[in-house]
């Protein structure tokens, strides 16, 4: 998809599809029907993604084109998950792994895994949502896709820190920050320090949730992310509170504050 302006991206797909409808283009109707759905579940519109989505699969399934039928499925998938749709999310992330067992896609598949093992945990099925997440993992280590598989990682730490399980959920948010410092993905690897300052600090270590909290609120704000800034720095803040560093949270409110009048300035 155009990175950028989705306004933008929205208008440039929207004449891929008249141009590909003009050109009697199947291939080219279905991928401008799938990138028009993207661009409208990233501005929220979960409905009208579905819509897309929906005739991208089907188009997919009367020309054959088992490739665009499995993209189609797991963008419709997302779509319906977003919108709460989650048993109809399942079915279409099933439909869509059941044909990829005659296509070696790794990539996909475990993107289909992961997104199936979500699903999985918003019912409650721990069990199965682990078991979908290692596979994801082992198929994207195979498939050399690291941001990938720190997502994997990430999910699973979410599960154990959930379980309170909170020694473990720290080693899979360890592996994400690593993996995501390999894939150079910025956004994620703030994310990532703030998990395990959350960890941290439920395990009684409010010292070193202090350190990572603050790493990840220098990381945000360096990237200009002030909502995510002002979420790491007020945890920051409180580890400081609960070591009684006087200076610190001092410094950490006057920080806190300055961000709070910027945004409302804004």
């Amino acid at each position: 998809m155009i990175r950028g302006d989705p306004a933008r991206a929205g208008q440039a797909y929207e004449e891929a599809r008249r141009l590909a409808e003009s050109l009697d283009d199947m291939r080219g109707l279905i991928g401008a029907l799938n990138d028009l759905g993207s661009v409208a579940l990233g501005r929220g519109a979960g409905r009208e993604a579905i819509h897309l989505h929906g005739q991208a699969v089907s188009l997919a399934q009367q020309s054959g084109e088992t490739d665009l039928l499995i993209a189609g499925l797991a963008s419709l998938g997302a779509a319906e998950y977003q919108e709460g749709r989650t048993e109809e999310a399942g079915r279409r992330y099933q439909q869509a792994l059941d044909l990829l067992q005659r296509a070696a896609d790794e990539g996909t598949e475990a993107i289909l895994r992961n997104n199936l093992g979500l699903v999985r945990q918003s019912a409650g099925d721990v069990g199965q949502a682990e078991q979908l997440f290692r596979q994801a993992i082992a198929l994207n280590q195979a498939a050399g896709h690291p941001a990938a598989e720190a997502s994997n990682h990430v999910n699973l730490g979410i599960l154990a820190e959930e379980r309170r399980e909170y020694e473990v959920a720290e080693r899979e948010f360890e592996r994400a920050l690593e993996l995501d410092k390999v894939a150079e993905r910025r956004a994620e690897i703030a994310d990532d320090l703030l998990r395990l300052g959350r960890v941290a600090e439920r395990r009684g270590f409010p010292d070193r949730g202090l350190a990572y909290s603050e790493r990840a609120y220098r990381s945000h704000l360096a990237q200009g992310n002030q909502p995510q800034a002002i979420a790491a720095l007020t945890f920051a803040l409180d580890c400081a509170r609960r070591l009684g560093l006087v200076a610190e949270v001092a410094r950490f409110e006057k920080e806190l504050n300055g961000l709070a009048r910027a945004s409302s300035g804004r």
